[in-house]
This record gives structure tokens, C-alpha cells and sequence, in this order.
């Protein structure tokens, strides 16, 4: 899928990540058909639970995503909030800040929504009353292995944790399956970067996939997604039931991450079974 023309009528040096005034209603409204396509014939995507999703915030929507670089999911999920509470709803979030760095693709992810993925950059959104949707397992999560393609890691970041109980947030769980078959990742490459010593450099995996059109890809490739039918589910808000004090215990942070990621197991598992 192709940028809306309108993309390149920026300047982009101006959408650096930062701040929350790049958003773009119109832009979003202008691609809602484009993306139905996808969503309707190519991803066959369903979502439900779309009623839990927050309409004002602070609140931190913490999902799943799966798929490689082009995490389809993502993209779906997207359609579906936006279809569903409308262009103007105050919603951002976070991504990888090396996507800045990509001219015009940097301007089509602030048209919608996106923010660097740093925590001033989260506060800031939350601070002026926006939801933020997170994925705390970032780029590794989206390079798990195919056989693990049915379970929720977190990679153990409670980053999350911290900033939802610091802004008194409630944090809302969404889980998508099926992104992690448009592409076929048959190692994460974490002991590959490690053999190479690409981690002391500052790439901790060098993923092994099977994509289209390449075939056998390495490394952190763009691809077409294999047309794998793709579900969404947002479930209810999870009540941690601690404070900002409680936050200096790690113990009480782990348990809430395990709350969390567990209960974001429990719904995939529930969605892998109704789809068989």
C-alpha cells in the first residue's frame, strides 16, 4: 500500500516524533477506505470488544503485535479503534524512534498518531488527557519465532506499569492473532547477532524469515504480508489496585506485569481456540 500523495507535500524534517500536534484527523478520514480493503478482503480482519476501548484518557491501551517490520496487526487494529470512535479521538502511539528517521514515512506515522517511543514522549500524551496505545515487546516481540507465534511476550519490560500507575491510568488490554503468519519467522536470530557480535553493536538479533517476494530473508527486511486472516479483541480494563508508592517495590511492579501479560495470554488463548 502506497502513501497518500498528500505525505509528500510535507516538509520531513518538521515530524521528528516528538509532540502531539502532528496528528492529523483529516489525514486518517482520507485513509479509512484504503485500509477497509485490507481490513474487509486481504487481513479478513474481526474485532471485538471495541466498547472497552477508552474514548478520553489518561488511559494506556498495552497490546500484542506480531508480523516483522510491517506489523499488519498494527495496522488493522488502527482501522478498527478509528473506524470504530472516529478520526478525532485523542489517541496516540508509541514507535520504534528509528521510524523518524525514514523520510515521509515519518510524516504518514505522526498523521496518525504516531509519537517516538520514549517515556517524556508518553507522559506528555497522557498529561494532556490522550489515550497511548504500547507495545511493550517492540521490535523483538515481532520477531519471535513462528512456533511461538500463539504467545504474548512482554520481553519483561514493566515500563508500562510504571507510567499507567503514575498518571492513575487504567490499562486496557488488546491482543491480535494471526499477524504473525504473514510472515514466517523461523528464527528470531538473537543467537545469530550474538555469534556475529551484531549485539555489541547494538543489534541484539539478526531474524531468519520466510516473506514475500524475497523468499529466505535476513535480517530487518520491508516484505507484502501473506494474506493470513487477522482477529483483534480489546478486553476489559485491568484494575492493578496499587499506587505510585508502590512502584518503588519490584516485586509489586512484576507482579503486576505478570497480571497484565497474563491475562493477555489468556484472551489469545481463548481467540487461537475459537478460531480452530
Amino acid at each position: 500500500m502506497s502513501l497518500p500523495p498528500s505525505v509528500f507535500r510535507e516538509d520531513p524534517s518538521q515530524f521528528d516524533g516528538r509532540g502531539l500536534g502532528r496528528r492529523d484527523p483529516a489525514y486518517i478520514r482520507e485513509l479509512l477506505p484504503v485500509m477497509e480493503l485490507f481490513y474487509r478482503y486481504y487481513f479478513r480482519a474481526s474485532a471485538t470488544g471495541l466498547e472497552n476501548l477508552p474514548r478520553t484518557g489518561p488511559a494506556l491501551v498495552v497490546g500484542n503485535h506480531s508480523g516483522g517490520i510491517m506489523t499488519p496487526d498494527t495496522a488493522m487494529t488502527l482501522h478498527a479503534w478509528m473506524t470504530a470512535l472516529g478520526p478525532e479521538s485523542p489517541v496516540y502511539g508509541l514507535v520504534h524512534p528509528a521510524i523518524f528517521g525514514i523520510p515521509w514515512l515519518n510524516v504518514h506515522t505522526m498523521k496518525i498518531g504516531g509519537i517516538s517511543a520514549h517515556p517524556r514522549q508518553a507522559m506528555e500524551a497522557l498529561d494532556d488527557g490522550a489515550v497511548v496505545l504500547v507495545y511493550p515487546g517492540g521490535g523483538d516481540e515481532v520477531y519471535r519465532s513462528y512456533a511461538r507465534r500463539n504467545e504474548v511476550d512482554l520481553m519483561g519490560r514493566t515500563g508500562f506499569i510504571k507510567l499507567a500507575v503514575r498518571h492513575g491510568a487504567p490499562i486496557v488490554p488488546l491482543v491480535a492473532v494471526g499477524g504473525h503468519e504473514t510472515l514466517i519467522v523461523v528464527h528470531d536470530g538473537e543467537g545469530l547477532a550474538r555469534r556475529l557480535g551484531l549485539d555489541r553493536r547494538g543489534l541484539p538479533r539478526l531474524p531468519v524469515a520466510l516473506t514475500w517476494p524475497w523468499g529466505v530473508s535476513v535480517g530487518f527486511t520491508y516484505n507484502i504480508p501473506f494474506p493470513a486472516r487477522i482477529d483483534i479483541r480489546v478486553g476489559e480494563p485491568i484494575d492493578l489496585g496499587v499506587g505510585p508508592s508502590d512502584m518503588r517495590d519490584r516485586r509489586v511492579v512484576r507482579a503486576c506485569y505478570e497480571r497484565v501479560e497474563g491475562r493477555m495470554q489468556e484472551m489469545m488463548d481463548e481467540m487461537v481456540a475459537a478460531r480452530a
